[in-house]
């Protein structure tokens, strides 16, 4: 009982010596790291004032066909009916984006975007229509 009393009326001290330790190595340790911390390098280069272009860049024109599945073909906005079996106003359209695309050097690709549900005769008329037209690339895409 006489312990805890002393220990009661004891002043609480707070002890400077290890608290200027910790302090000094807090601060050696953040001096060492910030020392690994790299700077940026100034990095030179010269921008050329003018490129001379060999020849000019070509790029392909691209069309792009749906078909719906009640038949009707869009092309590029242009619809044609799913009644004809015969396409000839498709040959026609694609014969002319031939035209313009061998006229302009550069080459014609088909993308052709069927519906989930289109029947594939109708698919295989386009088919057909673009091997009419000379077209050597085509592509598929899913509709989203």
């Amino acid at each position: 009982m006489k312990l805890i009393e002393e220990m009661m009326n004891k002043k609480a001290e707070l002890e400077i010596a290890p608290l200027i330790d910790v302090v000094f190595l807090l601060l050696i340790y953040f001096m060492v790291t910030a020392s690994l911390v790299k700077k940026e390098a100034d990095l030179s280069f010269m921008l050329p004032a003018r490129v001379e272009t060999t020849e000019p860049l070509q790029l392909p024109i691209e069309v792009l066909i749906e078909v719906s599945e009640d038949g009707v073909i869009l092309v590029e906005g242009m619809m044609f009916g799913k009644d004809e079996d015969n396409l000839d106003d498709l040959i026609g359209q694609l014969l002319s984006l031939k035209e313009a695309a061998d006229s302009s050097g550069s080459d014609l690709i088909v993308n052709i975007l069927p519906d989930d549900k289109a029947l594939h005769g109708r698919i295989i008329k386009v088919m057909d229509a673009c091997a009419a037209a000379n077209v050597k690339n085509m592509s598929f895409s899913m509709t989203m």
